[in-house]
């Protein structure tokens, strides 16, 4: 195995066999290795069905309860008059199967007017704790999203005493505007979060947090923003052009029919005013800020697309036959879900859409007779006039034949668990989107992306088409299963990454099951430390060819933690105090904490529990 740039003294540190205990068996094994002694209070926590068959024997004895007050994390005052909602955590793994969550008998319970609060809760156990005031952001205790730390309560200590500090909320507003200064209305507003760069493995994406629209003035607010990273698009139509009927058939030479000067549309514009979502301003917000992003709109000339489409069919024996319609949805980072564009019918079978600007897009045709499966991908360019088949597949796009190895294997000890198992194509470059098969099921084609309907076996070939480009491949719909290795024919494998070309390519994942679980308490000069950042960094974290990646973790209030889910290999685990404010993605500033760090080999299935030390930020 390649160990990276790096990999020479951590295969020292490693000292496999010599002061590190491995955990490996058919069936899921417990073992204590090395690292700072064990802390009894809180280390474990008993079973679902003693921990309530305890309750109910101590009723009236033992009174489970979380005091404290809720103030504001910018000024210190006291909250007055917030709501506190308890869950209880059955397992602390993020994530993860059997992370299951049961509410509290209370649904919320009140503070008083100085932020104070006592929450009672009917048994021991991890306790996720939620707070939300009017003009707050609503979040857990300790929150750094999406990791928090639960309020652990045992019968050795049934009661916790807490500062929960909750952030002022804040918000985005601003104006868009056409190349005339006048007001675009209707326009739609995406914000996505920014996640910080993680160092080597799977790149974090950044999900939609909020839309709105803009008014009569082209005036848009975006409220009850949590701080953090953002990146801002905005999606509109040019006005003279609204009176094109966005998505209705129109016959040849109708009203559809627009002069050239007209026929213009709007590019996805982002923040401050660039087509590609990696060129877009990260807007930071903190607790409370109000951010000011207006938006100038430039238009281009809209981009047709003429779509040959299958014969329609009837609905049945003296049934009309009625055309079918595309559905056009843009792909990649820059899509907001929708375009609106003509649709005219130009002849039997000939379909012209327009409205287009420069991108890749996925055409469905819908309407009687029509189930979605007929899909294609297509890009389209500034100055170009393109002809889809819908008859036929592209041949300007990667069509990839997917194919599970070790499968069997995996049903085998799956419960009977036959279904379910995705495959997924992730453009960690953010330029072309997602690409999916649809729910395990033979190639069927998924919401991210167009592909072949077989029969509904796990093991069956899948077919999905994606623009060429380096995707990652990921396995989604069983937790427990992971990718051991790739192998390609007409494409180029490396670690968990395929690299595609147009045309015909033939893909097999290798398929293994048996994920481990890393448990244990993190401590500061001997005592447990709560609000932690916990790593799990695989030793080839540089090696562009690995296949494990990191694992991240937050303890709790009795220092412990729990990583579910993670890829047998060699790890260094590492807790940081306050480390949620270092560039612990810098590979170099990594590199100084994982010195200190405790070596661990995860086999499959295993389960491990590892104390750490704590280092200082």
């Amino acid at each position: 195995m390649r160990r990276g740039v790096w990999g020479v003294w951590l295969g020292a540190l490693m000292g496999l066999g010599a002061g590190v205990v491995c955990a490996q068996s058919e069936a899921p094994s417990v073992v204590q290795v090395g690292g700072p002694p064990a802390v009894q209070s809180g280390n474990s926590l008993p079973s679902s069905q003693s921990r309530h068959e305890a309750a109910r024997a101590n009723a009236g004895v033992t009174k489970y309860e979380i005091t404290g007050v809720v103030i504001n994390s910018v000024t210190g005052d006291p909250v007055p008059h917030c709501h506190l909602t308890p869950t209880l955590n059955e397992s602390n793994a993020r994530g993860g199967f059997g992370n299951r969550q049961s509410p509290a008998p209370a649904n919320d319970v009140a503070c008083d007017s100085h932020g104070r609060f006592v929450v009672s809760v009917p048994s021991a156990g991890r306790w996720r704790l939620v707070a939300s005031a009017r003009g707050f952001v609503s979040q857990a205790y300790d929150a750094h999203p999406p990791y928090a730390s639960a309020v652990v309560l045992t019968e050795e200590a049934p009661t916790k005493e807490l500062e929960f500090r909750i952030s002022p909320e804040a918000s985005i507003v601003g104006v868009v505007l056409d190349e005339a200064g006048e007001a675009v209305r209707g326009a739609q507003i995406m914000l996505q979060t920014a996640p910080p760069k993680a160092p080597g493995g799977p790149q974090p994406t950044g999900g939609t947090r909020a839309a709105a629209h803009t008014d009569d003035r082209g005036m848009y607010e975006l409220p009850n923003l949590a701080p953090g990273d953002y990146r801002l698009s905005v999606h509109a139509q040019p006005w003279y052009a609204a009176g094109r009927q966005a998505g209705m058939m129109q016959a040849s030479g109708g009203p559809s029919s627009l002069d050239p000067p007209l026929d213009y549309a709007y590019p996805a514009t982002w923040f401050p005013g660039a087509s590609d979502a990696a060129q877009a301003e990260t807007i930071t917000l903190h607790a409370g800020d109000t951010r000011q992003a207006d938006f100038h709109l430039v238009p281009v000339s809209s981009i047709h697309l003429k779509i040959l489409t299958p014969p329609p069919v009837s609905n049945g024996p003296n049934q009309p036959v009625q055309q079918a319609f595309p559905i056009v949805q843009p792909m990649g980072s820059g899509g907001g879900g929708f375009v609106q564009t003509t649709t005219r019918v130009d002849g039997p079978g000939q379909i012209d859409v327009g409205g287009l600007t420069p991108g890749v897009y996925q055409i469905r045709m819908a309407g009687p007779n029509q189930d979605g499966r007929a899909a294609a991908l297509v890009e389209v360019s500034a100055n170009s006039a393109r002809t889809l088949d819908m008859t036929a597949p592209g041949r300007d796009l990667a069509r990839i034949t997917v194919r599970l190895e070790g499968i069997a294997d995996v049903d085998s000890g799956s419960r009977g668990d036959r279904g379910g198992l995705q495959v997924t194509l992730i453009d960690r470059d953010g330029h072309n989107g997602n690409f999916s098969s649809n729910r395990g099921e033979g190639g069927a084609a998924g919401p991210a992306g167009p592909g072949r309907r077989d029969q509904r076996d796990p093991a069956a070939d899948r077919v999905i088409e994606a623009p060429p480009g380096r995707y990652e491949v990921v396995l989604q719909g069983r937790p427990n299963v992971f990718v051991t290795g790739l192998t390609a024919k007409g494409a180029e494998a490396a670690g968990r990454y395929v690299t595609v070309g147009a045309g015909e390519s033939t893909l097999t994942v290798h398929v293994g099951s048996g994920r481990a679980n890393l448990s244990g308490i993190a401590t500061l000069e001997g005592k447990p430390l709560p609000g932690a950042m916990v790593l799990l960094v695989p030793i080839t974290i540089e090696d562009p060819n690995s296949i494990p990646f990191l694992v991240q973790d937050q303890t709790n209030t009795d220092g412990s933690f729990e990583m579910a889910n993670a890829i047998p290999g060699q790890y260094i685990l590492v807790a940081i105090d306050h480390g949620w404010g270092i560039n612990w993605g810098d590979p170099s500033t990594l590199r100084r904490y994982l010195m200190q760090g405790v070596p661990v080999e995860l086999k499959s299935s295993a389960i491990v529990k590892q104390n750490v030390a704590a280092q200082a930020p």
